[in-house]
C-alpha cells in the first residue's frame, strides 16, 4: 500500500460517522466494438445519511490497491454535495476478503472496520442503478426456480462442464441419433439429442417423448407446426452474457465449474417456435443424474465402429450408477435411436 496515499489522508479531520463500501459487478453489459460485451464493476462509498461520497464504475474487478485508493480519494475529494474532505470513524464492508485486506491499512489512520451481511443503504442505491441501466429487464434465473438449491445447481454445472470437456459432438457420426434415457431407471424415458455437428451451437436437447421428438423433427425439417403444444429442454454453451446476473453471481460466489469463457451452460425449455422459458424443477434434477451417465458412456464405453455404416447394429443398452445429492442412482441408456426413424 503506497505510504504517500496514506499520508495524504492521515491528518484529515475525523468526523464521527460511518460509511458503507460496496464492491460488486453491475447487472448490465457494456458493448465493446473490438471485444465481447463486458460487465463493469461498481465501487460505491455512501455515508450513513445516504450521501454518495464516491461512485466509480470500473471495467474489471478492482484490486485491493485500487480499492484502497478509491477510499482515500473519497476522503480527500468527496463528490459534490457529500460534504467536506474528512476521515470517517468506521467503514462497513460486506465482503470478508476485502475486510481482511483493508482493515490493517485503515487502522493505521484510526478508522475502525466491520463486516455486515448486507449493506442496506448501498444495496438499495445499487439496485436502483441496475434497474435504470437495464430498464427493468433481466433474464430469468435458475436460482429462482422453486426447490432448486445452490448445491443442486453446483452439481449440474459440474456435469455440464464434464460434458463440454468431452465434446461428444466431435466423436459421434454426423448422422444424428437420439439417446433414450431412463432416469430414474423405472421412469418414463426421455430422448436426448447431442447438438454440435453444425459447428454453431453445442450442447444437448432433451424431448419428453419419442412422439414429441418426432414432432420437433418434422418442424425442423419441414416447418410443419405440431398439432399440440409441447416444450423440450435445451442447454447450450454460451458466453456469460447469456446467463442471468443472479446465476453469474452465484457461479462466482460458489465456484461453479465453468471450463472457459464460452462454456457457460444456458439451460432453458423451448417450443418448436424457439420461444424460451425457464426449465422445470424436475428438469434440473434430471440433468443432475442423466447428464453424467451420458458423458460416462461416451468417455468410457463408446465404440465408434458400432455407430458407423449407417448404424447397422442393434441398439445398445448401457447402465450407469451416478452419484447425486440424494444418493447413488441408476441411469439406463438405450442407443442409437435413429432420428430419421423417429421423424418418419
Amino acid at each position: 500500500m503506497a505510504k504517500s496515499s496514506i499520508n495524504k489522508v492521515r491528518n484529515l479531520k475525523q468526523k464521527n460517522e460511518m460509511w458503507e463500501v460496496a464492491v460488486r459487478p453491475a447487472r448490465t453489459w457494456v458493448e465493446s466494438r473490438k471485444n465481447d460485451p463486458y460487465r463493469p464493476w461498481y465501487v460505491l462509498i455512501i455515508s450513513e445519511d445516504e450521501k454518495i461520497i464516491r461512485h466509480d464504475m470500473e471495467k474489471e474487478k478492482p484490486s485491493t490497491h485500487e480499492l484502497s485508493e478509491a477510499i482515500f480519494r473519497a476522503m480527500r475529494r468527496p463528490m459534490f454535495g457529500a460534504g467536506r474532505k474528512r476521515r470517517p470513524t468506521k467503514i462497513l464492508f460486506d465482503n470478508q476478503e476485502i475486510l481482511d485486506e483493508l482493515s490493517p491499512v485503515l487502522a493505521e489512520i484510526g478508522i475502525e472496520t466491520e463486516k455486515k451481511i448486507a449493506l442496506r443503504k448501498a444495496n438499495a442505491l445499487l439496485k436502483e442503478l441496475d434497474y435504470k441501466l437495464n430498464k427493468g429487464e433481466d433474464i430469468h434465473s435458475l436460482t429462482s426456480i422453486s426447490t432448486v438449491t445452490i448445491p443442486l445447481l453446483g452439481k449440474v454445472f459440474e456435469a455440464t462442464a464434464a460434458y463440454y470437456r468431452l465434446a461428444p459432438w466431435q466423436i459421434i457420426p454426423e448422422e444424428e441419433f437420439a439417446i433414450e434415457v431412463r432416469y430414474p431407471a423405472d421412469a418414463e424415458p426421455r430422448y436426448a439429442v447431442i447438438i454440435g455437428h453444425a459447428g454453431e451451437s453445442f450442447g444437448l436437447s432433451v424431448h419428453d417423448s419419442l412422439d414429441e421428438l418426432s414432432d420437433f423433427m418434422q418442424f425442423a425439417q419441414f416447418q410443419k407446426l405440431p398439432e399440440k403444444e409441447f416444450t423440450a429442454i435445451s442447454f447450450t454453451f454460451e458466453g456469460e452474457f447469456h446467463l442471468s446476473f443472479d446465476d453469474l453471481d452465484a457461479a462466482e460466489r460458489y465456484g461453479w465449474d465453468i471450463p472457459d469463457k464460452y462454456a457457460y451452460p444456458s439451460i432453458m425449455r423451448f417450443t418448436p417456435k424457439k420461444e424460451l422459458m425457464l426449465p422445470k424443477p424436475d428438469d434440473i434434477y434430471w440433468l443432475e443424474g442423466a447428464l453424467p451417465a451420458i458423458t460416462e458412456f461416451f468417455r468410457e464405453d463408446y465404440n465408434p465402429d458400432e455407430f458407423s455404416a449407417g448404424f447397422g447394429v442393434n441398439e445398445i443398452e448401457h447402465k450407469a450408477i451416478v452419484h447425486t445429492l440424494g444418493g447413488m442412482e441408476e441411469v439406463v441408456l438405450t442407443l442409437p435411436i435413429l432420428i430419421r426413424q423417429a421423424s418418419s
